[in-house]
């Protein structure tokens, strides 16, 4: 039987505590990224994390805080809230149909990749001019400098930085939800997808053990 979704399902109370979590991982990427100078972003792990365990819109409402909070102390993240939102959504939708494991990473990769494209570009286009003060911005301006358009030469940088930041987050994530206990992430809507088969045979035999420990306090 084909496994249904709802909105409220999506949104259980550790979900809802791992909002805060993800905004937090999110903010502290984002700032080492922009201290550094970096060339990636760095500032959607936390909305990768949050999409792939509980789904499209609880990665959503990640993304749009975190820029909402970023945004304070940088305004030109407020016009990238887009951005960060349609991650969650994109990440969400493909972990829902179990995406983002074996050769299946490279669909979504690409579906990634191109959403947040279509997404962003417009933007450092039309509102900042090919340069957001970001690390890609020198990289953007370099090309330009060398006769290229300011659409080819946002574009040329961003698929190249934007797949590796995309790739980047995925794996911190990835590695954030391994070291999450089996009993823990079934209680997430989409947690299941990330039990091992071995984990997973092991994990109702672990609750049976805490049950009867807890018996016999």
């Amino acid at each position: 039987m084909k496994k249904t979704y709802s909105i409220k399902d999506d949104f259980s109370t550790l979900a809802m505590l791992f909002i805060p979590l993800g905004v937090a991982i999110n903010f502290v990427g984002g700032q080492v990224a922009s201290l550094l100078k970096l060339p990636v972003y760095l500032d959607c792990i936390g909305t990768v994390l949050t999409a792939m365990l509980s789904g499209p819109w609880v990665g959503a409402v990640t993304g749009l805080l975190t820029n909402v909070v970023t945004g304070i102390a940088n305004p030109v993240n407020f016009w990238f809230i887009p951005v960060n939102v349609v991650v969650g959504l994109v990440v969400g939708f493909l972990a829902r149909k179990d995406m983002w494991r074996g050769w299946k990473l490279i669909i979504s990769f690409i579906i990634m990749d191109l959403v947040s494209l279509f997404v962003s570009t417009p933007i450092v286009v039309y509102v900042y001019g090919g340069v957001t003060g970001s690390g890609t911005s020198l990289l953007t301006a370099v090309l330009m400098a060398t006769g290229q358009s300011i659409w080819a030469s946002v574009f040329s940088v961003e698929i190249i930085w934007t797949t590796l930041d995309r790739v980047l987050s995925y794996l911190v994530a990835y590695l954030i939800i391994k070291v999450i206990p089996a009993k823990t992430l079934v209680k997430f809507s989409l947690g299941e997808f990330y039990i091992g088969k071995k984990t997973a045979a092991a994990a109702p035999v672990e609750e049976v053990k805490d049950a009867f420990e807890e018996a016999n306090k």
